[in-house]
């Protein structure tokens, strides 16, 4: 039973771990325009397809009055983003996204390679938009207003703002990149247009392309439509705050969860300003995952099959969260417990040099994708662009590259030697047929 347990629970962390964290390292490089915008090329395997992306490292972070209007400028853009591709003809398929985060605000455009010249332009008509009418400004409002109402009945939701609070108690990371639904109705045109105006200079400006384009020729589009202007603004992202040696516990019922939901955080303080020991850890992470499989729960104690999954976002958020699930709800500090022990245990163990060669070269060594799989890889770079405004956090490890395990084990020592900062558990009001209560 044990070893079918561990088989599974391996199964379902790994995978995660894959989809999560390994494609976010590809083949890149970046040029400089004169007017300090960079441009990133990634590199895709044969394909038509291109996705590009704009990136402004500029987010709720840079607020200072009002929370949210990063987010409210972000969505009138995209509307106005959606009406010019609908103007332009572009060719049929094509897809947007855009959203705002703490630390970045990303507009991505997906299509065919010969809409590289209408796609740079239509970009280029969002960055260089100076004014907002209040029409839209306040139906926007609305929209994120309705958002903000419908995520506050989410117990899930309320939960996790909760533990970015404890997390981030003194820091703006704690607080909704959405904000409040009294405080988004009082931003104005003027609030978005300020801010766009102080925000989205041609410095905090990143243009990604991914695609089979020739470099030289895409360099001339990208510099006709934003080369032509230069503009600069101080960035100054947040430092976040140590936290309490104490963990914090909360806990909540809820009748939208069938199972016992467990999360758990750990601070993983100012990785934003280190790109070593965030590759350091992100290695420590793939051994772990690994490593978790060999002895992760007496089976006598978790009495049934549980599920892991993981993020780690410390390019943005600063903090690694595991979420566990669990079909009983009379051993949920069995779990816990049991959990927290093999985690330790493994970061007191250490990780072996050829594991640690191993992990490296898995987060290097995945095949290039194609076009209509890289969303996922885009939004990685995109995120690490925004929070470190730095090239070289989205380079890939070299293949030969023998990662110093002295310092992966010194970050997994340091992240998981110690109990998470925050244990979340979100509790059925009432149990499942045929669950334990």
């Amino acid at each position: 039973m044990l070893k079918n347990l561990a088989f599974a629970l391996f199964l379902s962390f790994f995978s995660c771990c894959v989809n999560a964290e390994v494609q976010e390292y590809r083949n890149s490089s970046v040029e400089k325009l004169e007017n300090g915008m960079s441009v990133i090329f990634v590199e895709t395997s044969k394909s038509d397809s291109l996705m590009v992306v704009l990136s402004v490292s500029a987010g709720s972070t840079d607020e200072v009055d009002k929370e949210g209007v990063a987010n409210v400028l972000s969505k009138v853009l995209a509307k106005r983003f959606m009406s010019n591709l609908n103007g332009n003809a572009l060719q049929y398929g094509t897809e947007s996204n855009s959203y705002a985060g703490y630390d970045q605000s990303v507009y991505y455009l997906c299509g065919k390679l010969e809409n590289l010249d209408g796609f740079m332009k239509n970009l280029a008509d969002l960055f260089d938009a100076s004014s907002f009418s209040a029409e839209d400004v306040n139906t926007t409002k609305d929209s994120v207003v309705q958002g903000i109402d419908k995520e506050n009945q989410s117990d899930r939701a309320i939960i996790k703002k909760e533990a970015r609070k404890s997390m981030y108690w003194r820091s703006k990371y704690g607080s909704s990149i959405s904000g409040t639904s009294d405080g988004v109705k009082l931003i104005s045109s003027d609030d978005v247009e300020l801010f766009k105006k102080k925000h989205y200079t041609t410095n905090r400006a990143t243009i990604i392309i991914a695609g089979n384009v020739n470099k030289s020729d895409a360099l001339k589009v990208v510099s006709n439509y934003f080369g032509k202007t230069k503009s600069s603004s101080a960035i100054k992202r947040l430092q976040e705050p140590e936290h309490h040696e104490s963990v914090t516990r909360i806990t909540k019922c809820s009748d939208q969860v069938s199972v016992p939901v467990i999360d758990m955080y750990w601070k993983v303080p100012n990785y934003r300003q280190n790109k070593e020991k965030a590759k350091a850890a992100e290695i420590y992470i793939t051994r772990m995952s690994e490593a978790l499989q060999h002895s992760l729960i007496d089976a006598q104690k978790a009495a049934a099959s549980i599920a892991f999954s993981y993020s780690l976002r410390n390019y943005e958020h600063g903090d690694f969260c595991m979420t566990i699930t669990t079909p009983h709800s009379n051993n949920i500090e069995d779990v816990i417990t049991a959990v927290l022990s093999e985690m330790k245990y493994i970061a007191s163990t250490g990780v072996a040099p050829e594991r640690a060669d191993v992990a490296s070269k898995r987060l290097c060594d995945t095949p290039k994708r194609s076009c209509d799989n890289l969303l996922e890889i885009l939004d990685v770079i995109s995120r690490r662009i925004g929070a470190c405004n730095d090239f070289e956090s989205v380079k890939n490890f070299a293949a030969d590259d023998k990662y110093p395990v002295d310092e992966v084990n010194k970050q997994g020592k340091e992240i998981f030697g110690k109990d998470p900062c925050v244990i979340c558990i979100t509790m059925p009001k009432v149990p499942a047929i045929g669950v334990a209560k």
